[in-house]
Parts: structure tokens; C-alpha cells; sequence
């Protein structure tokens, strides 16, 4: 433990060093997988310093976003490591730097940032959520009669699992209000208000009123809207009502409009968004097979784009439609191409730094964590990454063909699905996955790749 504690101090320093130091530092946050970096002056950034740093598997600059590719579970650690450091040394807070950007005003690349800011902190509980609820699918298909040994033990594993779920709109409100810089309670209730069963009973404007009719958009909308009207009103108003007042008229002005505009225009999103995927991904017809291969062949550009970040909403909406999200298995066949693509490159490759990142970076592919081969190995190499996408598409052709969907909205990919994936769907998953590696793997075969000399 303790040199597990003391490397991650180490690379933090070494991070500190090559990004200019942490008064350099205009945000500091993570994902799974990343630290992301928005600094003041990105000239003090060492790129190429960094990716020689051990622990660093990657460096990606983001429109204005730096990344820094640590790994699962390191990341989050590091970001403690770091942000400790930061608020150490007096450097402006994430909530007050927040505030700093929302002056710039929009982006397309700051919105996408933000989402991924607000729903990457529910990865956890929604990864720990559904795997308890995959676990309940495994145990009732291998062993049937224990569920019905002991029902209400499952019937109670299955309310735990349930639990993120039924909750995750007030998650998204908290998270929401807090990237806005606006009060986290108050996004929370905007979240809750549209959810309350009491809604069922008014009717307004002589029409009848609908407790979560528009699912994640609609508190999105919400919540942002309650945010910036908070935000703005706060500022015109005199400190010594401030207090009283704001939460009051927020909360009361937000909620009229939330019922009125923002319920209702979600709802019209989640009804255009059902008929889309009905149409493009559940559909019998050769369609459906179509749009499976473009989405798992180009999902790794989305990915290097940043673009992918704008799709999380939309997980979470389908998860809510339709009980399986069956949008995220077809993409997450795109890493698995590229394992299977990078698998050739490890049996012919003579380079021995090569060899050693591919050792450490398969297994990890495999089970879903993608970046290390694709900033490490594909996307330098250039043939393998394109041999990746076409196992990609493969993929997420067969993902489409079988309907595979996931118990969840987003979060891990590759093998780590399996306890995931929808009931008695485990073997056509893997069947995709097979066929994603299998393509990959003959792809890079039949092009090649230029081994490096060093």
C-alpha cells in the first residue's frame, strides 16, 4: 500500500512539474480513466516530457482541455492526490474557477466538458448498482432455485441494486448545479420536483400533469436554467435579503417554467429519441445491422473528438425508455476491434518498448479500458487504428443484429459488460466481442503495420 501511496505521489509531482505548476491550473477534474486539465497558459505544458513519465499512458489535448491518460482507478486517486495539493497551496477553487468560465460563455467543447462533469461522478454507483442487479440475472439463469429459496433476500439484493436508478436524476441535479456554480440543493429539488408522484394528480392548463415525462433532458434543462437564473438573481439582489429571497424566487420561478416549458419539451426529446432508435438500432430489417457497423466502426473518431462526451444524456434516456441501454454495447465494440488489431501488432512486432506497453495494455482492452492501446499503440502506429475501426464495426454490427442491450446507462466496457448485459443475452455478447477482435485481427493482419525502429 504504502509504495502504491508513494508512486502516486511521484507522479504527481512529475505532473506538476510538466504542466507548469498548480498556479497554472484554471480546473482540475478527472474521469475514469483521466485527469483533465484546463490551464492558463497551455505553453508551459510539457506534452512530450509527460508521455515519457512512467504511469502516464497517454496525453491528449481537447480543444481546451488538457488530459492526461493514468488509468482506472489511478485516476481518481491521483485527482485526490493533486486536488489536496492544490487547495494546499491557496490556488483558486474548482467552484470559483467554474464561475471564472462561465464567463467566457459557450462552447460546444465547454458544454461537452460539462456533461461529462456532471455524469461521470454516478459511474461508481451506477457500475456497483448494476452489478448487483447482473448479479441477481446470473444467479436466476445458472441456479433458479436459490431465487426462489430465499425471495425476499433477492427481492432486497434487487431493491439495493434498483437504488442509483431511482434516484439518479436528483444525482444529476446535485452535479449539475455544482458545475453551474449555482446552490446543489436547489438543483437537487428542481431534479426531484419533476419526478413526484403527486404531480399525477393536477392538471394544468387543462393538462394533466406527469411525473417524469421528461426523463433526463428535462431535468438537465431544468436544473440549468434554476442555475443561471440563481446565479444571475443573486447578483442583483442586496446581500442582506440574499439569503431568503434567492432560494425562494429560484426555486418558485424555476419550478413554474420547469412544469410548464422544460417537462414538456423533454418529453417531445424522449419521444423523438425512442422512434430513432426503434427505428435505427431494434428494428429486424438489414437497418439496424447498418447502423450498428457505422456506430461501433466510427466510435473511436467520437472519441478522440471529445464528441462521445455529448452522448451521455442520451444512454441514460434510452436506459430509461426502454429498460436496456442498446446504443453503449455497440460502441464499446470499437476498443474491441482495437484489441484485436493490437493483438497482431504483439505477435509481430520486434520492438521491445512496443511489446512491453502491449503486455500491460491487452488485458486491460479486453476488459474495457481502451486508452492505453489507443494512445499507446494504434493511433501512433496509424494502420492498426484503422484496422480497429473495421473490427469496431463488426461488432457492432453483430451488437445490433442480437439487440444486446446493458442494465445500466454507461460505464466500463469490453468483457466487463458481461454481468451487465440484458437477460439471456451473455452469449450473443460474446459472440460480437469474438467477431470484433476476429475482424480486428485479420484487418491488421492484411494491411500491416510499420514497426519502430526504437
Amino acid at each position: 500500500m504504502a509504495n502504491k501511496i508513494e508512486h502516486l505521489e511521484v507522479l504527481a509531482t512529475e505532473i506538476e512539474k510538466y504542466m507548469g505548476g498548480f498556479d497554472n491550473v484554471e480546473t482540475l477534474t478527472h474521469c475514469m480513466t483521466r485527469i483533465r486539465l484546463i490551464l492558463k497558459d497551455n505553453s508551459k505544458f510539457n506534452t512530450e516530457a509527460l508521455k515519457q513519465v512512467e504511469g502516464v499512458k497517454g496525453v491528449v489535448f481537447n480543444g481546451e482541455q488538457q488530459q492526461i491518460i493514468v488509468g482506472m482507478g489511478t485516476a481518481a486517486k491521483l485527482f485526490s492526490v493533486m486536488n489536496k495539493r492544490m487547495q494546499g497551496l491557496s490556488v483558486s477553487s474548482e467552484s470559483d474557477t467554474q464561475l471564472k468560465l462561465l464567463k467566457k460563455g459557450f462552447s460546444i467543447r465547454r458544454m461537452l466538458n460539462t456533461l461529462a462533469a456532471i455524469f461521470v461522478p454516478t459511474i461508481p454507483a451506477l457500475i456497483g448498482c448494476g452489478l448487483i442487479m447482473g448479479l441477481i440475472n446470473i444467479v436466476r439463469l445458472v441456479a433458479p432455485g436459490v431465487v426462489e429459496q430465499f425471495p425476499e433476500f433477492f427481492k432486497l439484493l434487487k431493491l439495493i441494486g434498483s437504488a442509483v436508478f431511482t434516484y439518479l436524476s436528483i444525482m444529476i441535479g446535485v452535479n449539475t448545479a455544482k458545475e453551474l456554480g449555482a446552490s446543489t440543493s436547489i438543483g437537487a429539488v428542481m431534479a426531484g420536483l419533476l419526478a413526484m408522484p403527486g404531480l399525477a394528480d393536477i392538471t394544468l392548463f387543462g393538462e394533466k400533469l406527469q411525473p417524469n415525462s421528461g426523463g433526463i433532458f428535462a431535468v438537465l434543462m431544468v436544473v440549468v436554467f434554476s442555475s443561471k437564473f440563481e446565479v444571475w438573481f443573486r447578483s442583483i439582489i442586496r446581500e442582506s435579503l440574499d439569503l431568503i429571497v434567492t432560494p425562494f424566487v429560484t426555486i418558485l420561478v424555476s419550478a413554474m417554467v420547469a412544469l410548464i416549458v422544460f417537462q414538456p419539451a423533454g418529453h417531445y426529446l424522449n419521444q423523438i429519441l425512442a422512434q430513432g432508435v426503434s427505428v435505427a438500432l431494434l428494428s429486424s430489417g438489414g437497418g439496424a445491422v447498418a447502423t450498428g457497423g457505422i456506430l461501433g466502426g466510427s466510435f473511436l473518431f467520437l472519441l478522440l473528438t471529445g464528441l462521445h462526451q455529448g452522448l451521455i444524456p442520451i444512454h441514460a434516456e434510452i436506459l430509461q425508455t426502454f429498460g436496456l441501454n442498446y446504443l453503449f454495447p455497440i460502441l464499446a465494440m470499437g476498443g474491441m476491434g482495437q484489441v484485436g488489431s493490437c493483438f497482431w501488432v504483439f505477435l509481430k512486432t520486434k520492438n521491445q518498448r512496443l511489446k512491453k506497453t502491449l503486455i500491460g495494455a491487452l488485458p486491460v482492452g479486453i476488459f474495457g479500458v481502451g486508452e492505453p492501446l489507443l494512445f499507446g499503440v494504434s493511433l501512433p502506429l496509424g494502420k492498426p487504428f484503422i484496422a480497429g475501426c473495421i473490427g469496431g464495426a463488426a461488432g457492432g454490427a453483430l451488437m445490433a443484429f442480437f439487440h444486446v442491450g446493458i442494465i445500466i446507462p454507461f460505464g466500463t466496457a469490453g468483457l466487463s459488460l458481461i454481468p451487465l448485459v440484458g437477460d439471456g443475452q451473455i452469449l450473443d455478447f460474446l459472440i460480437a466481442v469474438a467477431g470484433a477482435w476476429i475482424v480486428g485481427f485479420i484487418t491488421s493482419m492484411i494491411i500491416g503495420f510499420n514497426d519502430p525502429e526504437k
